[in-house]
């Protein structure tokens, strides 16, 4: 095992394999709303050209209720994913440095991070970032979700990366819990 990992006792290995066991989930069992995919409409749904015309009829009506909503959304300003985490660096007491280092990043790449306001780096990033500053769940999920990710019940990876941040492991932790499990390590 390599030295930046420190090796996880036989008991939380115990607990992150009886974690996966229990809330992993078959990519089918989730609801359109938790994939992103929208259902099709079904044929049938009100007999006749009646019903189908109505529906064509209320398309206009939808689509501007969706654009009205969609343009607030983008009209309304929000933390990006750099400026969320350059405010937890600052409210943690770390030095930008600190906080690059420990999630073993060269200065070149965080500077990217901090300067492309539409960058977005890898999941595995934000994910050292997260134990790093030690944030909780809530926390660790808004900061995914500025960087485009979720916490998917359907991936493995995820849910141990969930188990952690819930018992408050720190990164070399975490990395020995990835590396006994063979997967990919922050």
């Amino acid at each position: 095992m390599p030295e930046s990992y420190r090796r996880p006792t036989a008991k939380m290995m115990a607990a992150v394999r009886r974690y996966l066991a229990e809330n992993l989930c078959d990519p089918a069992d989730l609801t359109p709303e938790e994939t992103g995919v929208r259902p099709q409409l079904r044929h049938g749904a009100r007999d006749g050209v009646e019903g189908v015309a109505d529906a064509v009829r209320a398309i206009p009506d939808a689509l501007n209720d969706i654009f009205s909503r969609l343009k607030h959304r983008i009209d309304r300003t929000d933390e990006t994913f750099s400026a969320c985490l350059l405010r937890l660096i600052e409210e943690r007491g770390m030095t930008e440095v600190e906080a690059y280092r420990c999630a073993g990043l060269d200065r070149t790449f965080f500077s990217k991070i901090c300067t492309d306001q539409d960058f977005c780096p890898k999941s595995r990033v934000v994910y050292a970032f997260i134990f790093i500053l030690r944030l909780d769940l809530d926390e660790a999920r808004d900061l995914l979700a500025r960087a485009g990710f979720t916490i998917s019940p359907a991936r493995p990876y995820d849910l141990v990366m969930e188990f952690c941040i819930m018992e408050g492991y720190d990164i070399a932790t975490v990395n020995g819990i990835l590396y006994e499990m063979g997967m990919d390590v922050l």
